[in-house]
């Protein structure tokens, strides 16, 4: 006989077959029973940005370490599969125990551990990092050869750049060994890298032939580890009578020789701990040696794409035979070129590493608004389908080109192997005038990343370019272009007084295209010029500064403390004196708008990401210690150097390159003028003025 319960249950079965429902066994249904939830653990995460996990079409996002978990995953016998769907920036994860089934219970055993890559080590800042230089005799004259006959001042050869020229340079890479001293003592060294001058305005000779003897001068200066040297470096040579490269006395060879090097296709794809390329900047306009690593720390703590930037001692050894001498003495010869800064290069690699893609990437220098006609400009003459070096209608968009293949498609058929027209000073008694032979083709927009695909990527910009002079909506400029990151390193701008980027002077950053997102990305480089403040009348007190030699909006590198985000109507703002006005900040007036509408919601982000960068990052109470820590330990390292100072700016003595770490932290502007502040008075002016603007 049935039990009552039993009765019923069969009953039910019953009734369920005939409905035509079928049987549902409680343990498969997903939805009986209690909620079960899918998690586990992370361990090594230690960043600015979130890791971000998939279940199904879920997505959590987790930034620290510690348990993770997916709540309310209903099924009480399913299988789950947790995956990365990205990773932050720089950082390896690795996932155990991913999939399974819940077996009427909660999973809670899977592990994820992540570790930084190994670039990591190269830009810890609990240290000064170490890197030799090792050169040939032969490679350091040719080095000098190459800067010579760029001649920077276009009329002397020893000479500063002009400021604010057509920058004629050499980008020719000489040939080095590199050495770094690792954290645990050992040694690592590679064999032939590429070395080269880098920057505008502050090449120059990099022999102080006034002391005596004569000595290095700091410089900046790039390595590659991938060069293989497979472009004619002899181009760059004085030549003899059969045209071959060969020692000449006098202007402007000086006994100088430089010859084409073997290839090196050895060194295609080399990496040194994931990086290709890194940049050496000397710290020219700051005495303090501290602000550019500082405003690229911030950025980064912040969750702004940026490049890493740390100190570096360079030693520079130049080697030769048991005759040969340098500067009147034997060789081998070191120098301690001193403290620089050493910082990653944007590039592939970074990409590769901050986005786990390599898409379209253009550096862009000024003008590079966006607003220019040129920009858009789809007439223009591509320089790669060209037969001359100049042309006042190559595109804006392109691929820089400062070398020639050959001396044969460089100085022409008639002059490449006439000793009398190569040996000659070429650039000022020649027969090209006052135009340098080395006078690149310098886009404003230049592609740094699939080169083969140049003509895609102009294309790709222009559409850009145009979308953008159409002036669509805050909302549909979202569509093609990262807003929120735009606003993000706005705000780091701002706080930083970061006047030589887009805003204002339309110059130092990049564009880079996304294509699993389908928009282009603000990344912004070289912050040299920050935590800086120098006040009106800026020309009248600092005659030293180059760009008050021009005609130019002097004012758009003034008053930089005091200066608001926004319009008050009282206190200059950050968009109120842009350096080019027949061409204003186009993206900033788009995503803020071009009235002074204070309920903007941009605007309002803006505020916020402001706030939580003083709140979290910009007080001297966080900063002080922090500085003061780094100036014992470069103190010593900075006064051994080697080198010679940078050549004065403009005749005032009391301008050129020294190291001042009073102007860290003293009461009372300290250097060349009393019209600028300190870092310490920067930062509390800063804070006051934008905490003030936040509150109403």
């Amino acid at each position: 006989m049935l039990g009552l319960s039993q009765f019923f249950a069969e009953l039910l079965t019953v009734i369920g077959l005939l409905s035509g429902a079928g049987a549902v066994d409680p343990i498969d249904d997903p939805q009986a029973g209690a909620p079960f939830s899918v998690g586990g653990a992370v361990t090594g995460l230690v960043s600015t940005e979130p890791l971000i996990l998939g279940l199904g079409d879920t997505r959590l996002e987790v930034d620290q370490d510690g348990p993770f978990v997916f709540a309310d995953f209903t099924s009480a016998d399913a299988p789950y599969e947790v995956f990365i769907v990205s990773e932050p920036p720089r950082f390896d994860c690795d996932i155990e125990r991913a999939s399974g089934f819940t077996e009427g219970q909660d999973v809670s055993d899977i592990e994820i551990s992540c570790s930084s890559n190994a670039s990591a080590a190269l830009f810890t800042a609990d240290r000064l990092h170490q890197v030799g230089l090792t050169m040939t005799l032969e490679e350091w004259r040719a080095f000098e050869l190459d800067t010579i006959r760029a001649n920077y001042s276009i009329s002397e050869a020893s000479g500063r750049a002009s400021p604010l020229t057509s920058f004629s340079h050499s980008e020719v890479y000489r040939q080095a060994d590199f050495s770094y001293l690792n954290a645990d003592g050992t040694e690592t060294q590679i064999e032939k890298v590429g070395f080269k001058m880098q920057g505008n305005t502050s090449r120059q000779y990099p022999v102080d032939q006034e002391s005596e003897p004569n000595r290095p001068r700091r410089f900046a200066f790039s390595i590659k580890f991938d060069e293989e040297f497979d472009e004619d470096e002899s181009v760059y040579a004085c030549i003899d009578f059969n045209g071959l490269p060969a020692a000449v006395s006098g202007e402007p060879c000086y006994d100088i020789v430089g010859q084409d090097l073997p290839d090196y296709p050895e060194a295609d794809g080399r990496e040194f701990m994931d990086i290709d390329k890194l940049r050496f900047r000397f710290n020219r306009d700051d005495p303090t040696y501290q602000r550019e690593v500082l405003a690229h720390e911030l950025l980064n703590a912040a969750g702004v794409p940026a490049a890493r930037a740390v100190h570096a001692q360079v030693a520079l050894t130049i080697t030769g035979t048991e005759d040969q001498t340098l500067y009147q003495a034997p060789l081998p010869q070191t120098f301690n070129m001193g403290v620089f800064t050493m910082m990653e290069q944007i590039d592939k690699p970074f990409l590769k590493l901050y986005y786990d893609k390599n898409g379209y990437l253009f550096k862009v220098g000024a003008p590079g608004n966006l607003a220019e006609p040129d920009a858009a400009n789809r007439t223009c003459d591509p320089y790669e389908d060209a037969d001359v070096f100049y042309n006042e209608n190559f595109c804006v968009i392109g691929v820089e080109k400062s070398d020639p293949d050959s001396a044969l498609e460089w100085l022409g058929e008639d002059n490449y192997q006439n000793p009398d027209f190569v040996n000659s000073n070429i650039n000022s008694d020649g027969p090209m005038g006052n135009v340098s032979q080395f006078l690149p083709y310098q886009p404003t927009y230049d592609l740094k990343t699939k080169k083969k695909s140049l003509s895609e990527a102009r294309e790709a910009l222009q559409d850009f370019v145009d979308f953008v002079q159409a002036r669509p909506t805050a909302e549909a400029l979202a569509q093609q272009f990262d807003v929120p990151g735009f606003i993000k390193a706005q705000a780091m701008e701002i706080v930083l007084g970061a006047v030589d980027h887009y805003v204002r002077v339309a110059n130092n950053y990049y564009l880079y295209f996304n294509e699993p997102t389908g928009r282009w990305i603000y990344i912004p480089t070289d912050f040299d010029y920050t935590l800086i403040d120098v006040t009106g009348p800026n020309c009248a007190v600092n005659s030293f500064l180059p760009i008050c030699q021009q005609t130019l909006n002097v004012e758009a590198f003034t008053d930089l403390a005091s200066t608001t985000a926004f319009n008050n109507g009282v206190a200059p703002h950050w968009a109120g004196r842009f350096f080019y006005p027949n061409y204003p900040p186009i993206l900033w007036e788009i995503v803020f708008g071009a009235d002074n509408n204070p309920n903007s919601g941009n605007r309002q982000q803006l505020y916020r990401e402001i706030e939580g960068i003083l709140d979290r990052h910009f007080d001297w109470a966080l900063l002080g210690p922090v500085l003061a820590e780094r100036r014992e330990r470069l103190d010593s390292a900075i006064t051994a150097t080697d080198a010679a100072d940078a050549e004065t700016v403009l005749g005032d003595s009391e301008c050129s390159q020294i190291y001042n770490p009073d102007e860290i932290d003293g009461d009372s502007k300290t250097f060349c003028s009393e019209s600028r502040a300190s870092i310490k008075e920067f930062v509390a002016v800063r804070r006051a003025t934008l905490l003030e603007e936040i509150s109403q």
